[in-house]
Order: C-alpha cells, then structure tokens, then sequence
C-alpha cells in the first residue's frame, strides 16, 4: 500500500516503522510546516496514496477529513481531543461518501480492555453496593486530561450501570455523588498510557489495568486499520473494523 502520513513526531515516526515492517511504502510525510496540498491538486494522483494516516492536531482533523473524503482516499484518524465536532465532521465524510477510520485509542489491546470493561460494568450493574473510579496515567507532554481512553472507559460503563448518569473530571473539586463516575488523572515521565477501573464495595473491590509498554501497539492498530480500508468504505470507529471487520472472518 502507499501510505501518507499526516503528523510526524514520535507516533508518526512508530507507524513509519510499523507500515514498512507490514511491507507498505510511505509516498509522503505531511505536517504543520507542510500541510496537505488543496483538493484540486494533482498531487494526490502523482503519488497514487491509497491511505492517509492522522495522528496530528485537533484543530485540523475537519480540514484534513474534509479533504480526503472530497479526494476519495481513506483517513485513518488517530488524533484525539475533537470529540466537540465530532457530528459535523463525520456527516461531512458522509455527504462526501468518503472512508473515515477513527478511534481513541488504536491498540488492539486497549480495544479488548474497552470490552472486558463493559461486560465487568454489566454484571456490576446488579449490585448496587460497587461504586466505580477511572484512573489514567500519561508522559507530561500530553496535551489532554483525561486521556480519551478514559473517557472511552467511562462511557463504557455508562452505558451498563443504570445508577451513573455522569462523568466526573479531575478539575471539579465538588464532593462526588452516587451517580457520578470520578476520572483522576495524573502526569508523570514518559508513561505511555495507563488506564485502571476500580470497582469498590464494602467487602471487596477489584481492579481492571490496562498499560501500554511502548507506542508500538498504537502503530500496529493505524496500520492495520489502513490496511481494512482497502476492504470496505464509509465510516468506522476503529473498534467495529477490528472487532467486526477482521476477527469474525477468521
């Protein structure tokens, strides 16, 4: 395949590796001092790139889905924090009948974490005594708290546990209330990114943990998640392509 890359600091660098690793040809590197060229380019055809891969800045996730749907080359988009404009974005790629790949987290470990998680959140959701706390841990430079992992997490549950209706961050000091799950968060280092759901009753408590050793698992799950864009198009979080897209045809 020949793969664009659209961000290149040390994710962009590790999904370099990894796409070569997988025998995939990187034909451009795109970034902030060389943005992607307009729709109307040529540019696009003269390299024949058959999938983008954003791992960028939040401020241009519209612009560069936008541009890649109108040009009709998949996006696999890992940048995070753009959640606000999420509906906008995705039923721009629609109008425009583009291939739009994008998730919080693009390691099919956390993938599995996210779903372990809900199924523990469900049989939570009989005992009323077990109370429920999301913690994240990340390197300093991360630029958003909690991570989107977290927040993916406490949706998760959410979604299983009648009695939490809200989420609850770190910055809010007020005292937590029965139906609010608390995301603490901490920055320390280079972790890459630890995630724990602490699940508390009177009598017990148990924990889920999920760690990232490195950035390579993040790099594994962009490129493969390039490579199923060649196999189907419209719009997928990254846990459906893997979960229902790869696994099931096995």
């Amino acid at each position: 395949m020949n793969i664009a890359l659209i961000g290149y600091g040390k994710m962009g660098h590790e999904i370099e590796t990894a796409a070569i690793q997988r025998g995939h040809s990187i034909v451009s590197i795109f970034s902030s001092s060389s943005p992607l060229p307009p729709i109307e380019s040529e540019f696009y055809q003269q390299k024949q790139i058959q999938c983008c891969i954003d791992f960028s800045q939040t401020a241009l996730v519209r612009s560069h889905a936008k541009i890649c749907s109108a040009i009709g080359i998949p996006l696999v988009e890992g940048t995070t924090g753009w959640q606000a404009q999420k509906d906008d974005i995705l039923s721009n790629v629609k109008d425009r009948k583009g291939t739009f790949v994008y998730g919080n987290n693009f390691s099919i470990g956390a993938q599995m974490f996210f779903r372990i998680v809900r199924n523990a959140a469900q049989l939570m959701n009989t005992f009323s005594e077990y109370d429920v706390a999301i913690h994240e841990t990340h390197h300093t430079k991360k630029k958003d708290s909690p991570s989107g992992t977290a927040l993916t997490l406490a949706n998760e549950i959410l979604s299983q546990v009648k009695h939490k209706s809200t989420i609850k961050r770190n910055d809010d000091l007020s005292i937590t209330s029965p139906h609010e799950i608390n995301i603490s968060s901490s920055r320390i280092g280079t972790v890459f990114g630890n995630h724990s759901v602490l699940f508390h009753s009177p009598a017990d408590e148990i924990e889920l943990i999920h760690r990232a050793h490195n950035r390579s698992g993040f790099a594994h799950g962009a490129v493969l998640a390039a490579e199923l864009t060649q196999k189907v198009s419209g719009i997928y979080s990254f846990e459906e392509l893997i979960f229902e897209k790869t696994f099931t045809h096995h």
